[in-house]
């Protein structure tokens, strides 16, 4: 079916919140629809959609052919959960479903999301908040909330938050405190030039409050973290000194084991990946070991599919996916950058491609791939590094499109071998989050173009280099 007529969608995210999307064009298929909500929604979770069918009353059903839904429609967003299972056959199996298995899943299975979705508080205060918006739709009056009122109102926030994310920034606390008023219009602040400045501090403190309580309790992320110099503590360290936290927008940095299980239980079913999660991340955010060791002790993670299905755990982000269509996305206008680049280091090396392959370098992502890896990681620390083996005697511009084999070095030894390099960049992106290592120093910016810019892993915490932050602005 071609894609015809404007398609004017009223797009539900949940019982109070909906976006209104019109797309110019009838999309070919439900997942070029489903893109298309991603893409002009700034969605960077999996999900479905359900429609209002007219057939039924209006009733909501699963949206399969993208016929079936009217040119002006409402459509339900439903969130996939891709999960990892331990298969009674041979092959990797990836199971996509609405719902998790406390057990088996991570602690966390979403990003912090565009949209901040407020909780229901107790039932006192819902009733409370329901009375004081009518009042404030009719006269702009604010309510004042008694002590366990807002307590509760806290208490509540601050759990919704935590099960996103333990180390929120300031400014996702911000997002938090803004939703909550714009939710509610009758707590909103007189004094406050945004309105919920007040609720932002509120919530920083309770965060702060919910954290040791969570770390006494053996809550394994902010656990570790405990223990620092106090009051009660004199000798111990610095409260700021080697702080363990995301700092590559991990969502499941350092989870707790499965409900039952301790570190001695573990190794009873270590062949089963998801269920030693925990035990995993324990062992390599903490000690560090080194990767002949984590190879020998964790054979899976060197094995491409385990590899992304830890990635996913670690950030609840399908790594390939996501990294090649944001690398298709963006390719044009990187090789509208490269074009301009004249003279220097980089100028020269263009010019040498082009009297080599033609235009086919601007025709191929794979090409710029290529010449993007070979121009910031070519280099021989022997810590991390991407070393082709090429059948060219003569590399135009120092740059084998098609070489033999990519292989992947860890603390010099290989790891892992490709035929591209796009692929075993990927594969090394994966490396680098699930063995924790540190970017290589001069890198970092390369890496971080990944990570912030293609990837969008990031709590809007970072401050990016000045010449990265550039590049970035150019791409918007």
């Amino acid at each position: 079916m071609e894609a015809t007529g404007i398609l004017k969608l009223r797009v539900i995210l949940d019982k109070d919140n909906a976006e209104k999307l019109i797309l110019p064009s009838r999309p070919n298929s439900v997942q070029a629809l489903i893109d298309a909500i991603k893409s002009r929604l700034n969605f960077t979770f999996d999900f479905r959609l359900q429609f209002h069918d007219p057939d039924f009353d209006n009733a909501l059903c699963n949206l399969v052919k993208i016929e079936d839904l009217p040119a002006i429609a409402s459509v339900k967003v439903v969130r996939l959960v891709e999960l990892d299972r331990i298969s009674t056959s041979t092959d990797d199996t990836i199971l996509q479903t609405d719902s998790t298995d406390t057990i088996d899943s991570p602690e966390r299975i979403s990003r912090w999301p565009e949209v901040f979705i407020v909780p229901p508080f107790s039932y006192e205060v819902e009733h409370v908040l329901r009375e004081g918006n009518a009042a404030f739709d009719k006269n702009g009056k604010v309510i004042t909330l008694t002590r366990d009122q807002k307590h509760n109102i806290l208490e509540t926030m601050g759990e919704e938050i935590y099960k996103l994310k333990a180390y929120p920034s300031t400014t996702q606390i911000g997002k938090a405190a803004e939703a909550l008023v714009r939710k509610h219009p009758c707590l909103k602040e007189r004094n406050s030039d945004t309105g919920w400045e007040g609720w932002k501090n509120s919530l920083r403190y309770k965060m702060g409050d919910q954290k040791k309580k969570l770390a006494k309790a053996g809550i394994m992320d902010v656990a570790v973290n405990a223990g620092k110099r106090s009051r009660t503590n004199p000798d111990g360290a610095s409260p700021r000194a080697n702080i363990k936290r995301p700092r590559r927008g991990e969502v499941n940095f350092l989870p707790s084991y499965p409900s039952g299980e301790t570190r001695e239980d573990i190794p009873l079913i270590h062949q089963h990946m998801m269920r030693t999660f925990a035990l995993r991340r324990e062992e390599i955010v903490t000690t560090s070991p080194p990767v002949s060791e984590l190879k020998d002790r964790w054979p899976a993670l060197i094995h491409e599919t385990q590899l992304y299905f830890e990635f996913h755990r670690i950030t609840n982000q399908t790594l390939p996916h996501v990294f090649y269509a944001a690398l298709d996305d963006y390719a044009p206008q990187l090789i509208g950058l490269y074009k301009k680049r004249k003279t220097g280091w980089v100028g020269e090396r263009m010019e040498q491609l082009l009297l080599a392959y033609g235009k086919q370098v601007f025709k191929n992502t794979n090409y710029y791939s290529a010449c993007l890896a070979v121009e910031e990681i070519e280099f021989y620390e022997a810590t991390i590094a991407l070393v082709a083996d090429v059948d060219e005697e003569e590399v135009p511009g120092g740059v084998p499109f098609s070489p033999r084999q990519v292989f992947i070095v860890l603390e010099d030894q290989v790891v892992m071998t490709h035929h591209s390099w796009t692929d075993a960049l990927v594969c090394l992106f994966g490396l680098i989050y699930a063995l924790h290592l540190s970017y290589p120093e001069k890198c970092t910016g390369f890496f971080e173009f990944i990570q912030v810019v293609l990837l969008k892993l990031d709590d809007e915490r970072k401050q990016l280099k000045p010449k990265l932050q550039t590049l970035k602005n150019e791409l918007v």
